[in-house]
Protein backbone atom coordinates (compact mmCIF):
# COMPACT_ATOMS: atom_id res chain seq x y z
CA UNK A 1 0.00 0.00 0.00
CA UNK A 2 1.48 3.35 -1.07
CA UNK A 3 1.65 6.15 1.46
CA UNK A 4 -0.47 9.17 0.71
CA UNK A 5 1.44 12.39 0.15
CA UNK A 6 0.73 14.86 2.98
CA UNK A 7 -1.37 17.80 1.87
CA UNK A 8 0.52 21.05 2.39
CA UNK A 9 -2.66 23.03 3.12
CA UNK A 10 -3.77 20.54 5.76
CA UNK A 11 -4.09 22.28 9.11
CA UNK A 12 -4.91 20.64 12.43
CA UNK A 13 -7.92 22.35 13.99
CA UNK A 14 -8.64 21.73 17.66
CA UNK A 15 -11.79 22.48 19.63
CA UNK A 16 -12.84 21.81 23.20
CA UNK A 17 -16.08 22.21 25.07
CA UNK A 18 -17.15 21.59 28.63
CA UNK A 19 -20.42 19.68 28.59
CA UNK A 20 -21.76 19.26 32.09
CA UNK A 21 -18.80 18.11 34.18
CA UNK A 22 -16.93 16.62 31.21
CA UNK A 23 -14.37 18.46 29.12
CA UNK A 24 -14.30 17.14 25.56
CA UNK A 25 -11.80 17.97 22.91
CA UNK A 26 -11.28 16.86 19.34
CA UNK A 27 -8.79 17.59 16.58
CA UNK A 28 -9.37 17.23 12.85
CA UNK A 29 -7.25 17.87 9.81
CA UNK A 30 -8.75 20.31 7.31
CA UNK A 31 -7.33 21.38 3.95
CA UNK A 32 -7.60 25.16 3.68
CA UNK A 33 -5.35 25.26 0.63
CA UNK A 34 -1.64 25.78 0.33
CA UNK A 35 -1.89 29.51 -0.47
CA UNK A 36 -4.42 32.23 -1.25
CA UNK A 37 -4.73 31.22 -4.88
CA UNK A 38 -5.50 27.62 -3.96
CA UNK A 39 -7.93 28.71 -1.23
CA UNK A 40 -9.77 30.86 -3.79
CA UNK A 41 -9.84 27.92 -6.19
CA UNK A 42 -11.22 25.62 -3.47
CA UNK A 43 -13.72 27.96 -1.77
CA UNK A 44 -14.22 30.96 -4.04
CA UNK A 45 -12.95 34.53 -3.80
CA UNK A 46 -16.02 35.75 -1.90
CA UNK A 47 -15.55 33.19 0.90
CA UNK A 48 -11.81 33.85 1.19
CA UNK A 49 -12.37 37.61 1.26
CA UNK A 50 -15.25 37.49 3.77
CA UNK A 51 -13.16 35.31 6.11
CA UNK A 52 -10.23 37.72 5.74
CA UNK A 53 -12.54 40.64 6.63
CA UNK A 54 -13.92 38.77 9.65
CA UNK A 55 -10.47 37.91 11.05
CA UNK A 56 -9.09 41.38 10.33
CA UNK A 57 -12.06 43.06 12.00
CA UNK A 58 -11.48 41.03 15.18
CA UNK A 59 -7.78 41.96 15.17
CA UNK A 60 -8.57 45.66 14.65
CA UNK A 61 -11.12 45.53 17.49
CA UNK A 62 -8.35 44.18 19.76
CA UNK A 63 -6.12 47.10 18.75
CA UNK A 64 -8.96 49.50 19.54
CA UNK A 65 -9.65 47.86 22.92
CA UNK A 66 -5.97 48.13 23.91
CA UNK A 67 -6.13 51.80 22.92
CA UNK A 68 -9.24 52.33 25.06
CA UNK A 69 -7.49 50.66 28.00
CA UNK A 70 -4.53 53.00 27.47
CA UNK A 71 -6.96 55.96 27.77
CA UNK A 72 -6.36 57.09 24.18
CA UNK A 73 -8.76 59.68 22.78
CA UNK A 74 -11.23 58.81 20.02
CA UNK A 75 -9.08 60.83 17.62
CA UNK A 76 -5.94 58.91 18.68
CA UNK A 77 -7.74 55.60 18.16
CA UNK A 78 -8.98 56.72 14.76
CA UNK A 79 -5.40 57.61 13.76
CA UNK A 80 -4.07 54.30 15.07
CA UNK A 81 -6.74 52.43 13.09
CA UNK A 82 -5.94 54.43 9.94
CA UNK A 83 -2.26 53.47 10.17
CA UNK A 84 -2.96 49.81 11.05
CA UNK A 85 -2.41 47.12 8.42
CA UNK A 86 -3.58 43.50 8.77
CA UNK A 87 -0.67 41.18 9.40
CA UNK A 88 1.67 43.94 10.61
CA UNK A 89 2.19 44.06 14.37
CA UNK A 90 1.73 47.43 16.01
CA UNK A 91 4.18 48.57 18.61
CA UNK A 92 2.49 48.03 21.92
CA UNK A 93 2.82 50.64 24.57
CA UNK A 94 1.98 49.56 28.08
CA UNK A 95 0.64 52.04 30.60
CA UNK A 96 0.91 50.29 33.97
CA UNK A 97 -1.14 52.97 35.72
CA UNK A 98 -3.99 52.64 33.22
CA UNK A 99 -3.85 48.85 33.52
CA UNK A 100 -3.95 49.00 37.32
CA UNK A 101 -6.74 51.57 37.35
CA UNK A 102 -8.78 49.45 34.95
CA UNK A 103 -8.21 46.32 37.04
CA UNK A 104 -9.15 48.12 40.26
CA UNK A 105 -12.64 48.88 38.92
CA UNK A 106 -13.63 45.29 39.71
CA UNK A 107 -11.79 44.95 43.02
CA UNK A 108 -13.20 45.09 46.52
CA UNK A 109 -12.17 47.89 48.89
CA UNK A 110 -10.07 45.39 50.85
CA UNK A 111 -8.26 44.26 47.69
CA UNK A 112 -7.63 47.87 46.67
CA UNK A 113 -6.20 48.61 50.12
CA UNK A 114 -3.91 45.58 49.78
CA UNK A 115 -2.70 46.84 46.40
CA UNK A 116 -1.89 50.25 47.92
CA UNK A 117 0.07 48.57 50.70
CA UNK A 118 2.07 46.56 48.16
CA UNK A 119 2.76 49.73 46.18
CA UNK A 120 3.89 51.60 49.29
CA UNK A 121 6.16 48.69 50.19
CA UNK A 122 7.64 48.55 46.68
CA UNK A 123 8.29 52.30 46.64
CA UNK A 124 9.99 52.18 50.05
CA UNK A 125 12.58 49.65 48.81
Amino acid sequence: MAEEKAKVGLIEVEASKKIGDEERSVAVGYDFGENVEQAIEMFGAEVVHSNFIRASKITLQAVMRRSLEANKTDEDISNIAASWKPGVALERSFDPLAALTNKMKNMSDADIAAVFEKLKSAIAK
